[in-house]
This record gives structure tokens, C-alpha cells and sequence, in this order.
């Protein structure tokens, strides 16, 4: 992050347009509505200091955040680098002329902040005080001066604190947004190499088989988010957390970092769940997940349905909509729309986790499950804080409910079908963990004692047109056996988390959605919004 300090300038926003071309992460205080502890505490990757009226002394915070700024890169402009001066033992003056709009030949040394320009440009001028050449003090070095003899540029000896006099956003200054792009690049190289001995600090910590905080979880999947952190530390980075084991802090701080890289889905709709599952069970299931989102769908819960293609199953919850004439790839505000108008939409991952790009080639050489087969169903970009997650791993079973205690989950359920299946099982017992206010409670469903026992081998499916068919032969009525069965209760699971139900009135509402019509009323409608 790039903190700009506004000295009351009316064009400082010229010069936060040009930062944020090339670094789009820029916050923006006036110098009096922060302290230089609160500054110093977002710990920015760069600082600079605006142009403003009056003398440096009376722009607020200016000039202590430049003297306590560290090894932070500082940029000041005009008021900004008269600020620098101060600071570091120089003097300011009147200038022999007031200069208000005016264009002067410049002459530079070509390093730092000039560096790759040509020598002389021109640069504009607004200013009545300048630094003063005759006691300029050791600290400070020259870049740039103008024709007339005044100094336009000074740098910090030893450090990446740059000042000029002029105004690099003004139309009429040669190369000002490179200018501004040289400062930006001295911040970005800074940030690499923090980044570089963290992740390194990071991975050393795991190969000693010690637990990363969740802020270091957090820390180290932004640096993975952004693109900064290399495919070569990215793969020892995963590997060495696969090793280990991850902790419920490990996941839940990165799952923080990336939602917070995510597209998000900004919708007001409540109570909003999602039925996402890890998949991996390699079962060859229908998508009973999908089928019960859709039946949520049509009793009046809200869905935001987060899901991908097949990985390891014959149907992946993309695969199956696609399938059943549902359009999957819809920007997050198509998807709002969909979820407020139609009570459901899918989000479809690769298109709301575009950070995945820089991780996705790593994953497919180290060819192992990493923490992102356990990030993926829980990084809604609709923020859900009610979900029913199955999990194919019993691992998984008492890892994910404390993730969700620490997200502020509402109430969700994590469950793991006997037979190995990340559904809620018509065959044998599912373990559940109930998530209910900051609260896990433990219990066993036994589908027999809800006359909803069958076979696991009658809901295998070649593909997603098969599964398609299935759901649509459910929804009409054709279908009343095992499959039927099935999204009967992973349905009463949804609406138990949904609705704060006991499992009993869930199964209650499950049928009674699927045979009103409701749940095929809802595919449609779906299906229909989805396409406008």
C-alpha cells in the first residue's frame, strides 16, 4: 500500500491517478485526520507527501512522518519536498521570484526517480519557497536543478527519500507520470525483497515443523495473491505446509487473504447459504449438493452457489448447471441480481479468483493436494456465513469447523458421509459438526430412523448430462427412490443452517418443496435469470 498524504492540494488527485496506474493500492489522508503512529501502523510500502499552501512546518503530520518514515521510500512534492529539506538539516527561502504555472528547462542526474529520462526536460512550476543551495547541509544531494539556478530535486544520502519542486502530474511536465512510475518501481523492489525474506523466514518455519500464526497464513497468501511471491517459493511454501499438517489458523488467515483477493458479490440477501463441498471421494455421485441448492432455491432461501468444473467426479456443480441450460460465468453483478431476483446464483471459481492464476501452474507440477483443495469451498465470493460443507476427508471433519469459528461463521454444518463421501450418506451414518454462533456441537444422522436409508451405488452417474437428467426426474416426480431420497436430505441439511430448523421440519420442508413443484419452478426461474 501506497499512503499519500494530502496537504489540502486541489490536484492531488492527478497525482493518486498516475500512482495508481501502476500500484493500485493507494490510501489517501488528509495530513490532519491521522497521527504519525496510526500512519506508521498500516505499515505502507511507500509514502507520498503532496503538494499544499503555506510552509512545511504547518502541514500536519508532513514532516514527522518524514523524519520517523524508517526505511520507508518517501516522495514529496513541491510542499512535500520542501518538507524533505527541513528535515534533514536543509533550510527553505523565498524564492528570488514567485513562480506560479510556469515552465522550466530542468537538468537531472538521471538516477533514482529520473532515472531512463532524457536530460534537460521541462518541468512546471507553482511554488515561492524553495531549498536553499548556500547551506544546503551533507545529508542531502542535488538530483535536478533548474536554468534559473534553483534546486528541483533532492535526494536522502543512504535512503529512498526523493523530493522534487515541480509538479509531475501537470500535463505539461516531460515524462511526470514516468517520474511518478521510477518511485513506484523503487517501492515495489523495496516490497520484493521484504516479501522475499518473509517468505523465506516463513518457509524455514515450517520445515521446523512449527505453526504459522493466522496473521502470517494471511500475510504469506497475499504475497502468493499478488504475483510476489515466486513459483519456486510458492511450491516449497505449499509443500512444506502440506508436510506439516495446516491448523485451523493457517487456513483461516489464508482464507482471509483470499477473499479479500476475490471479485466479490455485494448482496444485502438473507439468509444467504452455500452447499459448496470439497469433492475428491471419487464416488461418481450426482451433484446431490446442487440439486439441494436448488431446493433451497425454491423454498425461499437465498443461494449463492460457489463451485467449479470436475476434478475427480464424473459431474462438477459447473458441469451439471451447464447441463440443466443454467449459464454459469456471470460477473458479480449479473450474480447479485440472480441471487435477489431469483433467489440463487452460481459462482462460477476461476472467474472470481483471478489471483488463482498465479498459484495454478505450481499446483499442477507438485501434483499434491495443498491447503487450496481445502480453500476452495470456503472462499464464497458472497461472504456466506451460513454453509453446509461436505468433506471427502475425515480429517477435514473436526479442521474445518474451527476455520469457520474464526470467519464468524452463523451456522453451518460440516458433515462427512460413512462411506467416504463429502454428502450427507443414504447408506450408513454422516458425521456432522454444527457451527451455531461461535459454538461446534457434535452429532450422527441416521437417514434409516427418517425412512431415508438406500444405496450408495444407485446415485453413481456417467456424466453431467445423466446427472441433469436425474435432478430433472426428481424435481418432476418421476424419480422417487434412492436419488430422490438423497437430495431429500442434503436439502434438510441446507434448510437446518438456512433456517435455524430442527432436521425433522428440514426434511419436512425438502419434500414438500420437491413435490409441490417448487423445486422445478425454481430450476427454472433459475435458469431463466441466469440467461437474460
Amino acid at each position: 500500500m501506497i499512503l499519500v498524504i494530502d496537504n489540502y492540494d486541489s490536484f492531488i488527485y492527478n497525482i493518486v491517478q498516475y500512482i495508481g496506474e501502476f500500484y493500485p493500492d493507494i490510501r489517501v489522508y488528509r495530513n490532519d485526520k491521522l497521527t504519525v503512529d496510526e500512519a506508521l501502523a498500516m505499515e505502507p510500502d511507500g509514502i507520498v507527501i503532496s503538494p499544499g499552501p503555506g510552509r512545511p512546518a504547518d502541514a500536519g503530520i508532513s514532516e514527522e512522518l518524514i523524519e520517523r518514515s524508517g526505511d520507508i521510500p518517501v516522495f514529496g512534492v513541491c510542499l512535500g519536498h520542501q518538507g524533505i529539506t527541513e528535515v534533514f538539516g536543509g533550510e527553505v527561502i523565498s524564492a528570488s521570484r514567485i513562480i506560479h504555472g510556469k515552465s522550466s528547462t530542468m537538468t537531472h542526474n538521471g538516477s533514482g526517480i529520473f532515472a531512463g529520462l532524457p536530460s534537460p526536460i521541462k518541468g512546471i512550476r507553482y511554488h515561492s519557497l524553495v531549498a536553499n543551495r548556500a547551506n544546503l547541509p551533507d545529508t542531502l544531494e542535488i538530483t535536478c536543478e533548474s536554468d534559473d539556478g534553483e534546486i528541483m530535486g533532492l535526494k536522502v544520502k543512504g535512503r529512498n527519500i526523493h523530493g522534487i519542486q515541480f509538479h509531475p502530474e501537470s500535463f505539461l511536465t516531460q515524462f511526470g507520470k514516468q517520474i511518478v512510475k521510477n518511485f513506484v518501481d523503487i517501492v515495489a523492489e523495496r516490497r520484493r525483497s521484504r516479501v522475499s525474506d518473509r517468505v523465506r523466514g516463513i518457509v524455514n518455519k515450517l520445515t521446523n515443523r512449527e505453526d504459522l500464526t493466522r496473521g502470517e497464513a494471511s500475510e504469506m497468501m497475499d504475497a502468493i495473491m499478488r504475483g510476489e511471491a515466486t513459483h519456486a517459493q510458492i511450491s516449497a511454501y505449499l509443500t512444506a505446509l502440506h508436510l506439516k499438517g495446516e491448523t485451523v489458523d493457517e487456513i483461516a488467515g489464508s482464507a482471509e487473504s483470499m477473499f479479500r483477493s476475490a471479485l466479490k458479490v455485494e448482496t444485502t440477501a438473507a439468509p444467504l447459504i452455500d452447499t459448496c463441498g470439497t469433492g475428491g471421494d471419487h464416488s461418481s455421485l450426482f451433484n446431490i449438493s446442487t440439486a439441494a441448492a436448488i431446493v433451497a432455491s425454491g423454498a425461499g432461501v437465498y443461494v449463492a452457489k460457489h463451485g467449479n468444473r470436475s476434478v475427480t467426479s464424473k459431474s462438477g456443480s459447473a458441469d451439471v448447471l451447464q447441463a440443466l441450460g443454467v449459464k454459469i460465468e456471470l460477473t458479480p453483478e449479473q450474480a447479485r441480481q440472480s441471487i435477489e431476483t431469483a433467489k440463487f446464483a452460481f459462482l462460477f471459481a476461476p472467474l472470481y479468483h483471478p489471483s488463482m492464476k498465479n498459484v495454478m501452474p505450481v499446483r499442477k507440477e507438485i501434483g499434491i493436494r495443498t491447503i487450496f483443495n481445502i480453500l476452495g469451498p470456503i472462499v464464497n465470493p458472497a461472504g456466506v456465513k451460513r454453509h453446509v460443507m461436505g468433506v471427502a476427508s475425515p480429517a477435514l471433519l473436526d479442521l474445518i469447523p474451527g476455520v469457520f469459528v474464526r470467519l464468524g461463521h452463523i451456522h453451518s454444518l460440516v458433515l462427512h458421509g460413512e462411506a467416504g463421501i463429502d454428502e450427507a450418506s443414504i447408506e450408513g451414518l454422516t458425521q456432522v459438526r454444527e457451527i451455531r454462533n461461535g459454538e461446534i456441537a457434535s452429532w450422527t444422522l441416521d437417514p434409516s430412523q427418517y425412512g431415508l436409508s438406500g444405496l450408495i451405488e444407485n446415485l453413481r452417474v456417467a456424466g453431467a448430462d445423466e446427472s441433469a437428467q436425474l435432478i430433472t426426474d426428481i424435481f418432476s416426480g418421476a424419480e422417487k427412490n434412492d436419488p430422490y431420497k438423497a437430495v431429500v436430505l442434503n436439502s434438510a441439511l441446507a434448510f437446518v443452517a438456512a433456517l435455524d430448523i430442527a432436521i425433522e421440519d428440514g426434511i419436512a420442508l425438502a419434500k414438500e418443496t420437491i413435490d409441490s413443484g417448487k423445486a422445478m419452478r425454481a430450476l427454472e426461474t433459475i435458469r431463466a435469470a441466469s440467461n437474460k
